[in-house]
């Protein structure tokens, strides 16, 4: 969708795709690695997303609040619970650190920084009501709740990331329990494509930009497809997204398949010791670590530039929420 949304707001089909694979890989970049060691070519990423959620505090909020929980407005009416409780670190909807994160990276005109910062962006009203951060605010009613980790939406598991799926969040009051993830989606699509759309032409009218967003909504929405309560249709939905991504209002090029070891693999040579590091389970009991070295003009790579872009959204971004909302905790030595 962020291709097809970055497409229509008038990015050519190349561009378009390295925003959105950048905004997808946020959530798959989540190993350190360490290349090139003891050279002067020696180089470790940052992580966006991560494998273990019982990380560190300092660590959690480092990746959390930055690109998935933003914090948002505590006194917005979608956060309204049954319980009345708020939180400072609550993730609500098109928020003013949210808008102000996001603006900063569309201002940099870097591709990669745009996309990370539009899946930070999304996520405001796909992960609302949730915060970035161990807090039994994020807990949900139900036998299997005490068992998983009051982190972010765990309890809620898969819930708010299915665009055809309507669930129920318990902790709101009745009037906004119902939780249509469409409508959500929607309402994300049409504000980032007006954003991106200003960010290639500042000078269109708001009347043909609300126009091209009424239409972007209406073939979203039939992409989204029928309600989806088991998430069974995924593969359907994505036909019909590579489908609007011929038209040519979407760029008339048909997407590729997301390959998540794509960029890494075109500016990183790997070789195996053993059990892969990438095996989830069996290196753990494998002592032996793999090599990482840079493959020749590593610098004009995809991965190199967008570890270097999370590196500079995660610092751009962390000072405007200590500026605006983290000064006034004390969860962390800030």
């Amino acid at each position: 969708m962020t291709y097809l949304i970055a497409a229509r707001a008038g990015f050519s089909p190349g561009e378009a795709e390295t925003v959105a694979y950048a905004s997808q890989y946020v959530d798959k970049n989540n190993r350190i690695y360490k290349i090139d060691q003891g050279k002067p070519t020696a180089y470790e990423n940052y992580i966006t997303q991560t494998l273990n959620i019982l990380k560190p505090k300092s660590e959690l909020m480092r990746i959390y609040p930055t690109f998935h929980f933003i914090p948002g407005e505590p006194l917005a009416p979608t956060a309204q619970r049954k319980d009345g409780k708020l939180h400072r670190l609550n993730t609500t909807p098109n928020s003013r650190n949210a808008n102000l994160i996001f603006d900063t990276a569309l201002d940099s005109g870097d591709l990669y920084r745009i996309g990370i910062a539009a899946h930070s962006y999304a996520d405001t009203w796909a992960h609302q009501n949730f915060v970035g951060y161990y807090d039994v605010f994020n807990a949900m009613k139900g036998v299997f709740s005490a068992a998983l980790p009051n982190i972010g939406h765990a309890d809620a598991k898969h819930k708010p990331d299915q665009p055809a799926l309507v669930w129920t969040d318990c902790r709101l009051i009745s009037t906004h329990a119902r939780v249509s993830n469409r409508v959500r989606f929607l309402e994300a699509a049409e504000h980032l494509f007006y954003k991106l759309r200003r960010c290639v032409d500042r000078t269109c009218l708001q009347t043909h930009m609300k126009q091209e967003a009424n239409i972007l909504r209406a073939d979203l929405n039939w992409a989204i497809g029928p309600e989806d309560p088991k998430n069974h249709y995924r593969r359907d939905r994505i036909q019909r997204y590579l489908a609007l991504s011929q038209r040519p209002a979407y760029g008339g090029h048909r997407l590729a398949k997301f390959d998540q070891r794509l960029w890494f693999d075109q500016a990183v040579d790997h070789t195996i010791h053993g059990i892969s590091d990438h095996h989830k389970i069996l290196s753990k009991f494998d002592p032996r670590k793999d090599e990482y070295a840079w493959k020749s003009n590593y610098l004009d790579s995809h991965w190199y530039r967008f570890q270097e872009a999370a590196k500079a959204q995660q610092k751009s971004a962390w000072g405007i929420l200590c500026d605006r909302t983290l000064t006034l905790l004390e969860l962390v030595n800030l």
